[in-house]
């Protein structure tokens, strides 16, 4: 019997009580109470991991990828109540279903209405969600790892902006945290965190955090025009002399 843990601390009570439920193969691992696909639990004593290159063996590797997978598919619950994440297969080497359609809510990353930073687009989150899927059935367990993570960088930005519009900003840090730890080469990530620095007062950091946006290969130049929460930092000559090296001609 394997054991698993709901991944939603905030948003479910089996989550936030620390609760532990055993599990056999083939059995739904999805949250009693929320939901969600819960997070295995590893242990030392757990067979099967294998002693050879690798670590564990590919039947642990992808069953544990196809969780991720469903996790980034399914997003946070309370965003995303009406998505749901493809089915586990009761046993690795069994075919794998296509996750469902997840609708798109805009084609591009738009500044949010109370300000507040930018939002990676869902078009670009579900086109890494299917991406991921793809590796994942074609064998290529690295690469669907990657395109999981990233999707899942993207749910976490978009969960921290909406903790900022709600001031809950140390949350919203360990969000942004978590979303770089994921996906390092996302420039939103750090430019919603200069956002961040601004609304703790922090003009330095926040400057710094938007010249590695930039050198991210930040390219929402439109919408960061239209973020009401940079109007305080827009007279700072350190703030034009950044956006007038990286800004391209004609956005």
């Amino acid at each position: 019997m394997a054991k698993y843990k709901c991944p939603t601390l905030g948003d479910c009570d089996k989550a936030n009580a620390g609760e532990i439920f055993e599990r056999a193969a083939g059995e739904d691992i999805k949250c009693p109470s929320c939901n969600t696909m819960m997070e295995k639990i590893e242990t030392s004593g757990t067979t099967g991991t294998g002693t050879g290159p690798g670590g564990l063996n590919k039947g642990l590797i992808i069953g544990g990828l196809v969780a991720v997978a469903a996790l980034a598919g399914g997003g946070y619950f309370f965003m995303a109540k009406s998505d749901k994440s493809a089915e586990m297969a009761p046993v690795a080497s069994a075919p794998i279903e296509a996750a469902k359609p997840i609708p798109v809510s805009a084609p591009a990353p738009a500044a949010n209405a109370a300000g507040s930073g930018i939002s990676p687009s869902e078009a670009d989150t579900k086109a890494l969600r299917q991406q991921g899927q793809e590796k994942l059935t074609s064998g290529d367990a690295s690469g669907a790892e990657q395109a999981s993570a990233k999707a899942a960088a993207n749910e976490m930005i978009k969960l921290a902006i909406a903790k900022m519009a709600q001031g809950k900003l140390e949350e919203a840090e360990k969000d942004l945290a978590e979303a770089r730890t994921r996906d390092p080469r996302q420039s939103l990530v750090y430019y919603n965190t200069a956002i961040l620095r601004l609304k703790q007062s922090r003009q330095d950091d926040a400057l710094k955090e938007l010249e590695a946006s930039f050198l991210a290969g930040f390219s929402y130049f439109d919408k960061m025009d239209q973020d009401t929460d940079l109007d305080g930092l827009r007279k700072n000559p350190r703030f034009a002399e950044l956006v007038a090296k990286y800004r391209p001609a004609g956005k």
